[in-house]
Order: structure tokens, then sequence, then C-alpha cells
């Protein structure tokens, strides 16, 4: 799946998150103990005690050690091989920006519904950024045509991304989707954030479309007819004099 390890780089964007990975989920992992979840993501909370602090930082804390240690691979590794094929501001843009539109799309739909996301309920959102490079790097490799290695296996960079959805809608299946919530939005954005000149360039097609038929009725209706390409050559031969 991974051509090989880069070295530790503080320059590189995608080993600074999974240092901060590490460094804020054992924080939190200390905390716990004494009961407090200060670094997770809790929208009552941040809704109505403004701990607006908890978004950001929950997407640095990992849920479970294995999560600590894969997902900190994962993110150290493909993160930096994205990162390599895009700019430092686009990964960044991305990979943060995407988890933190989810997890405010959280927030909304629990001041609208607050029956959908319970008081009490905790995000831990490592799982978001991983979730985000994992379909965010497989969908690049699709359109660059590009075959990756999963586990000795030749796979397509899509089905290397429908692997990240699959583990998100395993993970709801087992363990309820209200607590992958966050995660099923990130899936979303993250195809969207992909496609998104697809789906422009279909919109702006439809939108053409839809106008020129409205153009042509128009000039039916007037009693005009439609000529296309219509041009006298000799207005083209004409000089002022």
């Amino acid at each position: 799946m991974l051509r090989g390890f880069a070295s530790l780089s503080f320059h590189n964007r995608a080993h600074q998150l999974a240092i901060a990975t590490i460094v804020v989920s054992i924080i939190q992992g200390f905390l716990l103990q004494s009961g407090t979840y200060i670094f997770l993501f809790s929208p009552f909370k941040t809704l109505y005690y403004f701990e607006l602090w908890r978004p950001f930082t929950a997407l640095f804390v990992a849920a479970s050690p294995v999560e600590v240690i894969f997902g900190t691979l994962i993110i150290y590794s493909i993160g930096g091989l994205l990162e390599t094929r895009w700019s430092r501001r686009r990964f960044l843009y991305a990979i943060v920006g995407i988890p933190l539109a989810a997890e405010l799309t959280v927030l909304l739909i629990a001041f609208i519904a607050p029956s959908i996301v319970p008081p009490a309920m905790l995000y831990a959102g490592s799982r978001q950024i991983i979730t985000t490079l994992w379909i965010l790097y497989g969908l690049a490799s699709h359109f660059s045509r590009e075959r990756l290695n999963f586990w000795g296996t030749p796979i397509t960079g899509k089905t290397f991304a429908l692997i990240g959805v699959g583990f998100v809608f395993l993970s709801g299946v087992f363990g309820g989707f209200t607590p992958v919530l966050p995660d099923m939005i990130t899936v979303c954005l993250c195809y969207l954030y992909m496609y998104r000149f697809n789906v422009l360039h279909f919109t702006r097609k439809y939108e053409l479309s839809y106008y020129d038929w409205k153009l042509k009725r128009l000039k039916q209706k007037s009693g005009f007819k439609v000529i296309k390409g219509a041009r006298s050559d000799d207005d083209s031969d004409q000089q002022i004099h």
C-alpha cells in the first residue's frame, strides 16, 4: 500500500499532524482517569457552554491505543504522500477543513434536532482525519490512474477509497451510527470535495441547456425563427468611408 516511510520532518504538515495526534491523545488518556473529557468534541457543551475549542482539539484525539498507533502511521505515511502530491496549503486545507466542516454540520443537527445527538455524546475526531486522508488519497490515485498495493493485492484508487468508506460503515453497524455521525458526514464531504469540478461542470451544462431551451421557446412564441451560425459574408467585407 505504501512506498516507504519518509524521514521525520517538522516542516511536513502530515508529520506535524501525526505528532499532535500522539501528544493530545496521550494527554487525554491521562485525563480520562480522572473523568475529564476536555479535548473531546461535545456538541452540547460547544453550543450551550461555548467551549469552542472542542471541535478542533478533538481532531487530534484517538479513541484507543490501536487507533493511536495505526492511525498515526496512516497520517504519517499516506498523509506524507498526499502532501507531496499536493501543496502544503491545499493538504492542510482539505485534511483539517473537511473534518471541521463535518463537526459544524453535527452542531447544526444537534441544534435543530437534539434527539439525534444526545447531550452526553462525545466524539474523538482522529478517525475523521484518518478517513479523510484515506478517501482523498484513494480518489487522487484514481484520477491519476495510479494502481495501489493493498497488503500485496493490487487495487484501484477508487477501491482503496471504498475500503475507507467500509470502515466507517462497519463501525456504525457494530457500534451504532450516532457515534460515527461525524465520520459519515466526513465521507460525504470527501467525495463532494474530490468530485466538485464534475458536479459544477454538470450543473453548468444543465443550466446552459435549460436557458437555451427557454430561449428557443420564447422565440418560437414570438414568431421568430431560431437560426444558429447565420452570418452574411458581404457584411464582413463592408468598410466605412
